[in-house]
């Protein structure tokens, strides 16, 4: 079998070539000159081949010296791009980044956490998934995403959870509403209101019955819907307001929308869920950070 050249020999071989010198290759790898024409003197000897000639004082490669070099640069070439993209998988650039939320947490604060995580990673694609909350399980449990973002808590053993911040409920309106101007609105001042919201058996409409129940009063939804983009959009036609969590009320006021905290409100929790029985990828956890970085920027309590 053909003896294999050392990594050294050729690493110096290299440096020479690219420095144009004994003396510079010397000090770019910081070794004396005479080791260094010894262990050129060596890769010549093994190879058969004569790689420089001192022409005038100067070194000077021969033609074999400089179709080695090619090949030498190449290979090296690609070792760098090989290098790269071990980084890249490591820190996750380049990679496909798949993960759920649900409405009410994918409706405003994740695409500020993804735009928050795309400037720093600008190279990361992400596949959102928008998911109903009796469809985490599944999607969690088969692999389908790697982490869900969701306001629902959940029992199951197989699943782990985080929280990512808490808010509270808010009353959101057309913004010449009568109710518009106040600081906080009780339950009982939306009595004669039509009000869009959801079933008590949702994670919104659990809440929701809670704060009635705090301030004594009975809830009365005058229009049933089950995701905050139709409560809002409903909003928005003046059919009547709605009560939503802190996290889907954000920046309404774009819309021509007013958002009102909502007096003895329940906490509302946002939560990341995962397969415990999986490993983590470091994408999830940056996720989580730029989600609560996001919130608390919303005056969201982490």
């Amino acid at each position: 079998m053909p003896r294999k050249f050392k990594e050294r020999q050729i690493e110096v071989f290299r440096a020479v070539m690219a420095t144009g010198s004994l003396s510079a290759a010397a000090r770019q790898l910081n070794v004396s000159q005479p080791s260094l024409s010894m262990t050129i003197r060596r890769f010549e000897d093994e190879i058969g081949a004569t790689l420089f000639e001192r022409i005038s004082g100067r070194l000077v490669p021969t033609e074999e010296a400089t179709l080695i070099f090619a090949e030498v640069d190449r290979v090296f070439g690609q070792f760098d791009r090989l290098s790269e993209a071990i980084r890249a998988i490591a820190s996750g650039d380049h990679s496909v980044f798949r993960f759920g939320t649900t409405p009410s947490i994918g409706l405003k604060l994740v695409p500020k956490a993804v735009k928050r995580i795309k400037e720093r990673r600008p190279l990361r694609i992400f596949h959102c998934d928008y998911l109903a909350q009796k469809d985490i399980r599944d999607y969690l449990l088969f692999g389908k995403g790697a982490c869900v973002a969701t306001i629902a808590e959940t029992d199951d053993p197989a699943i782990e959870s985080t929280e990512i911040a808490h808010g509270r409920l808010f009353c959101v309106m057309p913004a010449h509403h009568p109710l518009a101007i106040e600081k906080e609105i009780s339950p009982w001042q939306l009595r004669g209101e039509t009000l869009i919201s959801f079933g008590a058996s949702t994670p919104h409409g659990m809440v929701i019955e809670e704060t009635y129940r705090r301030a004594g009063e009975t809830r009365e939804t005058h229009v049933f819907v089950h995701f905050v983009e139709l409560a809002l959009a409903m909003v928005a036609e003046e059919i009547g307001i709605t009560i939503l969590d802190q996290f889907s009320a954000m920046e309404c006021e774009r819309t021509g929308l007013v958002s009102i905290p909502l007096k003895d409100s329940v906490e509302v929790t946002a939560y990341m869920q995962w397969h415990g029985s999986r490993p983590r990828p470091r994408a999830v956890d940056e996720l989580l950070e730029a989600l609560r970085e996001s919130a608390a920027a919303a005056g969201c309590r982490i």
